[in-house]
């Protein structure tokens, strides 16, 4: 079975977790050992709530759909996985308000073709409320909130590659609601390297006839290596009649050269 969840959704649940007085950090785990070596990583829980805190820990696999959200899957079954390499030094946490406490993750590399690749995985730390004293079994509880963190094992030598456009679509007018109309553009990238990477689509609007720039925010993105992924663009709905040229440019970071795709609209 298919568990789908979308990347704005991790993002509300971290913010409520923040939000009921806890955090829990790193967010993204980078493992860099090599095949038959053991590595460890410390998670720090800080509760700065008056209440106490209980969490449980699972793991799941996962990728990314053509647009970017969050497919999980059980562990171990997704061919990138890492998840069965995977051990905690606990799997149940007990916070007691204002505490702090760390954990170790740690990761056992074996001697296999899989741990010459990038392999990833999911560490959900499930927070619970206690009714009956059934947090080990998970008989009798609330799930309250849930936090997933992002382990990856990324070995040495692995081909950067690229962040490429594929195309660049003019979906035209969209309405999204009462007086919310939209002009969608949409760009297809492709990750051409062997690890995972972080970018920006930053996005140009310019009327050929004035002169005149309408500014659009930029989308942030994250791909999973050899992954393609359309990246939908939001322009105003109303703007002057005429001709625009919209420009995309896909920008990985210093280490990357920025990519620029042109289109001509009319509105």
């Amino acid at each position: 079975m298919k568990y789908y969840l979308v990347l704005f959704l991790i993002y509300v649940v971290n913010t409520l977790a923040f939000g009921q007085g806890i955090s829990v950090s790193p967010s993204r785990i980078f493992f860099k050992g090599e095949a038959g070596q053991t590595v460890s990583q410390a998670i720090t829980f800080s509760n700065t709530s008056a209440s106490a805190l209980n969490f449980v820990a699972s793991l799941k696999d996962w990728d990314r759909d053509s647009l970017g959200n969050k497919v999980y899957y059980p562990p171990g079954r997704q061919s990138a996985s890492n998840a069965t390499w995977l051990s905690l030094s606990e799997s149940t946490i007990h916070l007691n308000p204002g505490e702090t406490k760390r954990i170790n993750l740690s990761i056992a590399i074996p001697n296999d073709p899989k741990s010459k690749q990038l392999t990833n995985s999911m560490l959900f730390f499930t927070q619970v409320k206690e009714q009956q004293g059934a947090i080990a079994t998970g008989l009798n509880v609330n799930v309250v909130v849930e936090i997933g963190i992002q382990v990856y094992h990324l070995p040495a030598g692995l081909a950067g590659g690229e962040l490429e456009f594929l195309a660049f679509e003019d979906k035209g007018f969209i309405d999204l609601g009462i007086e919310q109309r939209v002009r969608r553009m949409q760009v297809k990238v492709k990750n051409t390297g062997k690890i995972n990477k972080d970018a920006y689509v930053r996005f140009e609007l310019t009327n050929t006839e004035t002169g005149e720039e309408t500014p659009v925010k930029a989308v942030a993105m994250a791909m999973l290596p050899n992954a393609e992924q359309w990246i939908k663009i939001d322009l105003p709905g109303k703007l002057v009649t005429g001709h625009y040229l919209a420009i995309a440019i896909l920008d990985a970071g210093s280490q990357y050269d920025l990519k620029i795709a042109e289109k001509e609209i009319t509105y």
